[in-house]
């Protein structure tokens, strides 16, 4: 399950980079590579190009993220311990308290002001 589920998600990274590379943009894309002549060009118009483009991105997005938490999901039941359980419990602020001064400790501060 695990190892099929890992296949499909990194055939699903590689399609997605290559789909958003695809994508017309405001600079230069990988999309102006297809080539100006030809028939090609004349299958999809720059529009409907857009549309299925962005169709199949969100498509692969979508895949990505539910790939992504099932993984995360699947590893995570996998292990009944934390990294942090071998960690010193954490200090109380009571422990830092500083002890009040004696009445002699205090004059001597005060004489020396």
């Amino acid at each position: 399950m695990f190892t099929t589920l890992l296949t499909i998600h990194i055939i699903v990274c590689v399609l997605l980079t290559i789909v958003v590379l695809l994508q017309f943009g405001k600079g230069a894309e990988a999309g102006s590579m297809l080539g100006t002549a030809g028939s090609s060009q004349n299958i999809f118009t720059s529009s409907a190009k857009g549309n299925i483009l962005t169709k199949f991105t969100t498509v692969l997005a979508l895949t990505f993220f539910a790939t992504s938490i099932s993984l995360t999901i699947i590893k995570s039941n996998e292990y009944d311990a934390s990294v942090f359980d071998d960690e010193v419990a954490p200090v109380s602020l009571e422990d830092d308290v500083i002890p009040p001064l004696e009445e002699d400790a205090a004059e001597e501060v005060e004489g020396q002001e």
